[in-house]
């Protein structure tokens, strides 16, 4: 390569494989995390997701990072990114993680019970969290294209 790559464009490449890191983190999780839940006895499952949430605290740093990345780009523009699509990668993110916070996780917080797991509770997560999936994929899809449109226009 003649020249070297601006760092703004090393921020948004970043932030784009954060982008896809978090989305195979999310999906995976609803994909192979979640089924797998009613197949733990009544006894064990509220010791069963107090321990899950606690190794997967770790994986709340790459989506922390990844919207830090995304507003840092709103003040390092890379050439040829329009700032309103890095404005709707804010929003998506925004989004999302309101609706985390405000829908999912108190589900999430109510899904064991002294019975065991709430069928009410888990069938609302499973019916609804492909939103959530959906959001995150959405925004590594615009990563991704951000990253080829900013290439363009740099080689």
């Amino acid at each position: 390569m003649p020249h070297s790559m601006p760092p703004a464009w090393w921020l948004l490449f970043a932030t784009a494989l954060l982008s896809i890191w978090n989305v195979g983190i999310v999906w995976f999780t609803h994909i192979a995390v979640y089924p797998l839940w009613p197949l733990v006895g009544p006894k064990n499952f509220s010791a069963y997701h107090l321990s899950w949430w606690r190794y997967m605290r770790p994986a709340f740093g790459p989506v922390v990072l990844m919207f830090l990345c995304s507003v840092a780009l709103l003040f390092v523009r890379p050439q040829g990114i329009a700032t309103e699509f890095l404005w709707l990668g804010v929003a998506l993110q925004i989004c999302v993680h309101s609706l985390t916070v405000a829908y999912w996780a108190p589900i999430q917080a109510a899904l064991a019970t002294p019975d065991g797991m709430s069928q009410q509770k888990y069938t609302q997560l499973m019916s609804t969290h492909w939103w959530r999936v959906g959001f995150f994929a959405a925004y590594a899809i615009l990563m991704v294209w951000m990253v080829s449109r900013s290439l363009s226009r740099l080689l």
